[in-house]
C-alpha cells in the first residue's frame, strides 16, 4: 500500500542520515497520534484533552498576575481559539 511505501522511504532516509529507530517506541498504521500536546488524525489537529483540562477546569482569575498566567498558558493553543488575540 501507499502507507507502507511511505514508511519504507522514511526508514531509508533515516538510515542514510544515521538515525536509529527504537522499534518499541514506533507506532505504525495508526489513525490517530498524540504529538506535542496535539491529537493528529487524517485531516484534523486538535489539542490533547488531557493538556487543556487545566485550562478548562481552572477557576476564574482573581488577580492580574493570575489572569496573565492563564493567558500565557492558553496562548500555546491560540490557533484553536477563535479571536484569541481579541479576547486576550
Amino acid at each position: 500500500s501507499e502507507h507502507i511505501r511511505h514508511i519504507e522511504e522514511v526508514c531509508a532516509l533515516l538510515h542514510e542520515a544515521n538515525f536509529k529507530l527504537n522499534v518499541d517506541k514506533c507506532e505504525i498504521a495508526r489513525t490517530e497520534i498524540l504529538f506535542l500536546g496535539h491529537v493528529i488524525q487524517a485531516d484534523t489537529i486538535k489539542p490533547d484533552p488531557d493538556n487543556i483540562r487545566g485550562l478548562t477546569e481552572t477557576h476564574e482569575p482573581t488577580s492580574v498576575e493570575e489572569a496573565f498566567r492563564f493567558v500565557k498558558a492558553a496562548e500555546y493553543y491560540r490557533k484553536f481559539i477563535p479571536k484569541f488575540s481579541t479576547i486576550a
